[in-house]
């Protein structure tokens, strides 16, 4: 997936770029009071550190940080008269400044305009292009110079004679200039708003960085929401921000919603002067088209890119001279900047492309753009490094690119220590180790990456299978030439699954415990302290790092040493908040970092009889896992990721009704299936009376129980050799919930038989209310109730709670329906006194309800809009994380719970239930489609009339449908699937 890169231009180092002017005179020693700016903030001007001039930084009211800074020089001769001419000369005098180069370095300028007493600049932030101006005057021989948010142009006008604390005469009020250019709404945001913003904005970067796209998708909506309060929803600077919410939910795979926001940001940065602002936006798109599969059209896309910004590179250092513009530099250093992003997008696609000539090409002009800009981030040498070293690794030269690459690990150590970048790039080369042959090279790379992994102190983002297969495929290589070493290089493999994080299920996960922490005042403190001291300790680990990698003659020693002493400082104080978090919360940590599971104690906790297998479906090759109380087996898996998709998608087709019938079973590819998953594994199988399985990718959207064991004679579905009939199975969405899992029989059971839920008043069509809810896009906004009452309803779900709440022994008042199946309900009901908790509505799935990447199930709608989503009509899965349960089993009999889709579906119950089993739950039961009702009962039936596990008691109900040849077709039975690991008895099934 393609990784946003994100424009960091630090300060440029201008000093010395303008000759000496005459002595400045002495500047106040203490603050200025400058008087109210146009929201009613007092405003007061501070001394500040520079070289060349007298310079002040403007705070207003409680602010932060400075949003506007006043320099104050002295004019060689003076100006000439005539207001044309002295514009003029104004106008160059203004350019040699070192203010100048600072302004262009924060913001995007149009040409200055002449106003009385001299020039006014209007701006736009280059950080979400916020309007922002600078003026220019003149007051004798100083050069009077201040920029700022457009709420203190009036204060800037009256600089010369406040700073001088005499009177103001003639004070230029040039609001209704601004209000003409910019809008009324650009005069009344504060600086306020811009630190939420660039609080957001940077949290956006971090997670995009650690490739957390969920994170970062929640930060820059709430970004633009701020954005669209300040400035209204129009706003051109928004475009930029827009284009950023784009590229992260592209990244999380939801490719038409990417493709309308990138439409809205294409329209705002229309009305933008920002001329790189299209540039830009065709990066993005660029990314957006990688992700999608289109390397074509993403490389065509980063070339066009590339083209405009060189064009605006060459054009400013044609302006650029001499040098002595200094508003020109620090666009030139931030043009480059720019140029460097798109090459290095050609080269990430160009090796998607196997182009790894065109992939060198545009690392080697990106590395020399680098070494002639300074003041840019210095881990942008690192990325150029490790992009070129891959790209000479495809060329045949894995040495060389080997050699590159071990640079870039080294740069980003020395920069960043231990974490995420670091770590990335590790498993970057070792990749190229295992591709090249050098085996030994590759697993002490890949065991030192998994390492700082595992030692991190802040949550890491998706960790892609993909990123892992080469480790697995040497590690394959080396059990098969080392018998005697088989057992632990599999357990190696087992363990290094473990790390792999991504789709519907991480993203889930994250959301809960985001939620989980939002729930909690003091662990929602705690962690934003934890967060805080990472990020301050990172900060001045780059700032350490930057200073001592300087040339010996302009190393300051004191600096460093003070740089080391506070990052020793910060390390020790990230650490025991990181400690502490986890000794108080332990349930947030369960959430954010489970432990990983070791083979050994996984084999330990199944019984005589029982096997756990985990698959892991690569792009391009892949493995399954077999796990007993004996030992563990692993073996490679002939089918790959995208061939599973087809293969699934094709079997739900023979179970989806069609004109009112049932199309044909197919049964050969139900059986090739079962081979290609299991026929590497030999006899692995032997023995096996309840199987758990850990399903990933498209394997999560099939229900294990229709694969097929021997080869099929004819279309016979009632002696068909269906895996049911010889093992009880389940499924678990992780190997550490499975041990959680089986630690919950020491809780007492709970008292009460039976609640459950069924029937909301839903009035509409099936169709028609999932289209509906497709085009809302809901975030942590309260979803609007008439989008849930549009979906079909369900009446016959209430006889079926009364049916078997009645076997059960459930009171009238335990059995919930209609307008009374509410979040309110659900919260109250005191579900840890229940066995047995029963929910019978529509589960929605990541993908029907747009923006919503986590699944959830559908209560009644509230009669009139909520005040948040804690009270509207969509049970997610951050809610049930929130619940307590000590239920035995939790039934889910619902249309889609478990996925109608192979792209879709499958994932989200993994995320779906690991929510239940966080708030307590043992099993759940769940449903791929929705069943006709009278096999329904008969399973149902057959399920709850003993007391037994209910692994084997699914397995016999089944069986006894599967059977019958009037319910032997696998839609009358198979669609149930029993999610988590029950005790197992020892005694089969």
């Amino acid at each position: 997936m393609a990784r946003r890169l994100v424009p960091l231009i630090l300060a440029l180092l201008l000093a010395g770029c303008a000759a000496k002017g005459p002595p400045l005179p002495e500047r106040a020693a203490g603050p200025i009071a400058l008087g109210r700016n146009a929201i009613g903030e007092e405003c007061r001007a501070l001394p500040a550190d520079s070289a060349d001039s007298e310079a002040y930084a403007l705070y207003c009211g409680g602010w932060e940080q400075p949003s506007g800074a006043i320099a104050v020089t002295l004019l060689y001769d003076p100006l000439p008269d005539g207001a044309e001419a002295r514009a003029r000369q104004l106008a160059v005098e203004a350019n040699r400044t070192g203010w100048a180069g600072s302004l262009a370095q924060k913001a995007i300028c149009q040409p200055a305009q002449p106003v009385p007493g001299g020039l006014l600049t209007q701006c736009q932030l280059r950080e979400g292009g916020w309007p922002y101006i600078g003026v220019t005057l003149v007051d004798g021989r100083r050069l009077v110079q201040a920029d700022g948010i457009p709420a203190v142009a009036d204060l800037l006008m009256a600089a010369p004679a406040l700073l001088n604390a005499g009177p103001v005469t003639n004070r230029q009020d040039i609001s209704a200039l601004l209000r003409a250019a910019l809008g009324d709404e650009a005069l009344r945001f504060g600086r306020g708003d811009l630190n939420s913003f660039e609080r957001l904005s940077e949290v956006g970067r971090l997670s995009n960085s650690v490739e957390d796209y969920a994170g970062a998708e929640a930060a820059y909506r709430k970004a633009l929401d701020l954005q669209a309060g300040a400035l209204g929803p129009d706003s051109p600077g928004a475009g930029d921000t827009l284009m950023a919410l784009a590229l992260e939910v592209s990244n999380q795979g939801r490719g038409p919603e990417a493709d309308a926001l990138f439409r809205r940001a294409d329209t705002l940065l229309q009305k933008s002067f920002d001329k790189a602002a299209r540039a830009r936006l065709g990066s993005y798109m660029a990314f957006h088209a990688a992700n999608i599969g289109d390397a074509r059209r993403a490389l065509s896309l980063g070339r066009d890119s590339s083209a405009i910004r060189r064009a605006i590179v060459d054009d400013l250092e044609e302006q650029a001279g001499g040098g002595a513009n200094r508003a020109v530099l620090g666009s030139l250093a931030a043009a480059r900047g720019d140029l460097i992003h798109s090459l290095l997008l050609e080269a990430t696609v160009s090796l998607r492309l196997d182009q790894f000539g065109l992939a060198e090409a545009a690392t080697m002009e990106a590395a020399t753009l680098f070494s002639r800009t300074r003041g840019l981030p210095p881990w942008w040498h690192a990325r150029i490094l490790g992009i070129q070293g891959l790209a000479r690794a495809g060329k045949g030269d894995a040495a060389g690119g080997a050699a590159l690459m071990s640079k870039a690990v080294a740069s980003n150590k020395q920069l960043f220590g231990a974490g995420w970048p670091v770590a990335s790039s590790m498993l970057e080369l070792g990749r190229v180790y295992a591709q090249a042959g050098m085996d030994d090279e590759a697993l002490a790379i890949y065991r030192e990456a998994l390492s700082m992994l595992a030692g991190l102190d802040t949550d890491r983002g998706q960790l892609p299978l993909d990123r892992l297969i080469p480790y697995l495929d040497v590690l394959y290589r080396r059990g098969q030439a080392e018998p005697d070493q088989r057992a632990d290089i599999h357990a190696e493999m087992f363990a290094a699954l473990q790390a792999v994080r991504e789709g519907v299920v991480g993203q889930t996960i994250t959301r809960a415990a985001a939620r989980f922490a939002s729930s909690d005042p003091a662990v929602s403190d705690l962690i934003r302290q934890q967060q805080d001291a990472v990020r301050n300790r990172d900060r001045l680990r780059i700032e350490a790092a930057a200073e001592t990698a300087k040339p010996d003659v302009q190393r300051d020693r004191a600096r460093e040493d003070l740089l080391q002493k506070q990052l020793q400082d910060a390390t020790a104080k990230a650490q025991g908040l990181e400690r502490q978090l986890q000794a108080a919360f332990p349930d947030y940590a369960r959430l954010t970092k489970p432990a990983p599971v070791r083979a050994t104690d996984l084999s330990a906790r199944l019984a005589p009889g029982q096997a756990l297998v985990q698959f892991a479906f690569g792009t391009t090759g892949s493995y399954g896992f077999i796990l007993k109380e004996t030992g563990i087996q692993a073996y490679p898996v002939t089918i790959n990721r995208a061939m599973l998709q087809d293969q699934v998608a094709e079997l739900r087709r023979s179970i989806t009704p069609r004109a009112g019938g049932l199309p044909p079973f197919d049964l050969d590819l139900s059986f090739d299936l079962y081979g290609r998953l299991f026929g590497g594994a030999g006899d692995g199988l032997a023995g096996v009376t309840h199987l758990v399985l850990v399903p990933s990718a498209a394997l999560s959207s099939l229900p294990p129980a229709l694969l097929v064991r021997d080869k099929p004679q004819a279309r016979d579905y009632a002696r068909t050799s269906w895996l049911v009939r010889d093992m009880a199975l389940s499924v678990v969405p992780s190997v550490s919930s499975f041990l959680a899992l089986a630690g919950s029989t020491e809780r007492p059971r709970a008292a009460r038989p039976f609640i459950g839920f069924a029937a909301p008043p839903f009035q509409g069509r099936q169709a028609g209310g999932l289209k509906a809810l497709g085009e809302e896009c809901r975030t942590d906004a309260a979803l609007d109730p008439a989008l849930l009452r549009a979906l079909a309803p369900l009446p016959e779900t209430a006889d079926e709670i009364r049916s078997i709440g009645g076997r059960l022994g459930a009171a009238p008042t335990d059995l919930i329906t209609g307008s009374g199946v509410t979040k309110a309900a659900v919260r109250g009901a005191g579900l840890d006194q229940y066995r047995i908790v029963y929910f019978a509505t529509h589960g929605l799935l990541p993908g029907e309800l747009r923006c919503q990447a986590q699944p959830g199930l559908a209560l009644a709608p509230p009669t009139s809009p909520p005040a948040s989503a804690a009270d509207d009509g969509l049970l997610t899965a951050s809610d049930i994380a929130l619940l307590r349960l000590n239920a035995d089993l939790v039934v889910l009999s619902a249309c889609n719970t478990a996925g109608g889709d192979a792209r879709l579906g499958g994932e989200a119950l993994s995320g779906l239930a690991e929510s239940f089993f966080f708030a307590g739950a043992r099993s759940l039961l769940v449903s791929h489609w929705q069943v006709p009702s009278v096999p329904t009962v008969r399973l149902m039936t057959g399920l709850f009339a003993g007391d037994g596990v209910p692994a084997a008691a699914l397995a016999r109900a089944q069986r006894v449908l599967a059977s019958d040849p009037a319910t032997a077709h696998p839609f009358n039975w198979a669609a149930f699937t029993l999610v988590g690991a029950a005790p197992h008895s020892g005694k089969g099934v």
